[in-house]
C-alpha cells in the first residue's frame, strides 16, 4: 500500500508543480515529512544533498525516497511516478501552447503563480534551517554557501561538495 502512496503522491506533487522541480519542495517535504512520516526532516534534507550531488537531482532525491521505501522496486516506482505528470502535461500543453501563449489570462495567471512559488520555497527553507542550522558552525556553511551562490558564477555542486568536506573536517 505504501508503493502505491508513494505512486499518488509523486504524479499528484509533479502534476501540481508550476516553477521548476524545486519549486515541489515545499509540497514533497508536507507529503513525506508531516502528513506521511516515510522520512524525518533530517532525512528530507540528506536525500535533497544526495540528488545535489548528481545530475538530475529531484529525480536522484525521489528515488532515494522510494529506495528507503521500497528498495530497488520503490525507486523506480519513485522515477516513474515522478515523470509521468510532466509528459502528459508537456503534451498537453504544446498542443494549445501557440493558441493560447499571448493570452492575458494566461500571462496573468503565471504573474499570480510564478511570486507564490518563491513564496513556498522561502517557507520550505525556513523549516528546513530550523532543522539544519543547529549552530554557528552550520550557520556560517549556510550564509557562505548562499553568498557564493548570488555573488558568483561558481557551480553548486562545487559548493555542496566543499561544504561537505568543512563539515567533515570542522563540524
Amino acid at each position: 500500500m505504501t508503493l502505491l502512496t508513494l505512486c499518488w503522491v509523486l504524479i499528484v506533487v509533479n502534476a501540481l508543480t508550476i516553477g521548476g522541480g524545486y519549486a515541489m519542495l515545499p509540497l514533497l517535504q508536507k507529503e513525506i515529512v508531516e502528513n506521511h512520516q516515510w522520512l524525518t526532516n533530517q532525512e528530507f534534507i540528506d536525500a535533497i544533498a544526495v540528488g545535489q550531488a548528481t545530475p538530475g537531482p529531484l529525480t536522484v532525491m525521489n528515488a532515494f525516497i522510494g529506495y528507503k521505501l521500497h528498495g530497488l522496486l520503490g525507486a523506480g516506482v519513485a522515477v516513474l511516478s515522478s515523470y509521468l505528470p510532466s509528459i502528459v502535461i508537456v503534451t498537453l500543453a504544446a498542443k494549445y501552447y501557440y493558441t493560447y501563449r499571448e493570452s492575458a489570462a494566461v500571462r496573468s495567471a503565471f504573474s499570480g503563480i510564478r511570486p507564490a512559488v518563491i513564496g513556498l520555497l522561502a517557507a520550505v527553507a525556513i523549516s528546513l534551517g530550523n532543522t539544519s542550522l543547529v549552530d554557528v558552525g552550520t550557520l556560517a556553511v549556510a550564509l557562505a554557501s548562499f553568498g557564493i551562490i548570488t555573488f558568483t558564477k561558481i557551480d553548486p555542486t562545487l559548493i555542496i561538495l566543499a561544504s561537505g568536506i568543512i563539515g567533515a573536517l570542522l563540524l
